[in-house]
This record gives C-alpha cells, structure tokens and sequence, in this order.
C-alpha cells in the first residue's frame, strides 16, 4: 500500500485484495489507465473538498503507482524518529507545526547518511546510531511551478549525546526538544498528518 498525502488529505493505493477500513471515496484502477486518466481524478479529489481519504484500489499497483508518479518531480528527503536514553523523543517546531528533523537527500549520499545528518544540523545532536528503517511517507506539495512529489525514508535512531537540542534558526526551526510520550500526546495534534500518523505507529504506539 502507498499512502499520499495531499493538503492534509490522503490517497491510498492498495490491492484490490486488501481490506478497506474508512475511506469517504473508493475508485478501482487497472493498471492501463493513462497519466491523463489519473490526472483528471486527482483534480476531481482536489476539487471535492468533501473527500478526506481516497482509495484507489489497484488491479495492478505497480503500474497505477509508477503512472502517479510520472505526474511530479521526484523528490527524496530523509529523517529520523528519535530517542534519548530516556526514550523521549526528539521533535522540532517549524511554520506553526510540530514536525521530526528530515531534510533533502544530497546527490550521491546515502539515505542513511542524509537521515543522520539532518537530524545533527536542524538539532545539534550527535553519537546517533540507526536501529531500524526506513519508513516511507509520500507528501504532495507545490515548489515554484512544479508539484512535486516528496518520497520521505525515516529511520528510528537512538542518542547518546546528552546536549541540549539546538535548533536550525537559518531553517525556520525556532524550537528543538526532546518530549516524553505524554507531552507528544499533547502536542501531536499540532502537527502535520503524516507526522502524527508517524509519531503515533512508531512511539506512541509502543513499537520503538
């Protein structure tokens, strides 16, 4: 399954022999519709402000992702759910939103090596070591006169530096904390959708 998110909405590709759980909208693709085809259902989804969750169940899902895809550029990034000793994990607050450090992946590096690089420039830790991952999350998003298509790998890190975060001001990031669980449960409802889906299946949920 793909999951895309869209305006804080979201569109799910799945088999067709997956289970359904929710989902205001469901359409079936082949697999041999055309860009245009897709395109014209993405601007109806767009339009309709009425459909928070699409699903597009798939004959053949390869196919009908590989056409979504060709309608953006293609962007990677790379990030990190991270925890200290104390397993409180390590947020930062950019535009209005809590959100966990990621950044752009640099031509010819490692996804690793970017996810570990971004979480130390935006927050000023080190001694990281990955645990587990990636995760992908897929975020749609206009860039000057482009759409573009964010492909995110997220991997679950432990610290052992004790500093205190420091925040990526030249960034935006105007806060950088570590939060236990009960205060990312405070303020997991201001954050993006797909971090709150994240934070939540992967620390609140026990599974770090």
């Amino acid at each position: 399954m793909y999951n895309v998110y869209i305006n804080e909405r979201i569109i799910r590709f799945m088999d067709v022999k997956g289970s359904i759980q929710g989902g205001d909208l469901i359409l079936r693709l082949n697999g041999t519709e055309s860009a245009t085809v897709i395109q014209q259902l993405l601007v109806a989804f767009d339009t309709n402000k009425m459909v928070g969750e699409l699903y597009f169940q798939c004959v053949d899902i390869n196919a009908s992702w590989k056409t979504f895809c060709s309608l953006y550029t293609i962007l990677e990034a790379a990030g990190g759910i991270v925890l200290n000793s104390q397993s409180d994990l390590l947020m930062i607050f950019r535009n209005g939103k809590w959100d966990l450090p990621k950044g752009k992946i640099e031509t010819g590096e490692e996804k690793e090596t970017a996810a570990i690089r971004e979480v130390y420039e935006e927050c000023g830790v080190g001694m990281l070591a990955l645990t587990e991952g990636p995760f992908i999350t897929y975020h749609v998003y206009p860039y000057y006169d482009q759409q573009v298509l964010k492909f995110t790998y997220w991997y679950k890190m432990s610290c052992g530096d004790n500093a205190i975060p420091i925040p990526q001001l030249e960034e935006g990031i105007t806060e950088a904390k570590w939060l236990n669980s009960e205060k990312v449960e405070n303020v997991i409802d201001k954050a993006y959708h797909s971090i709150a889906q994240l934070v939540k299946k992967y620390y609140l949920a026990g599974e770090l």
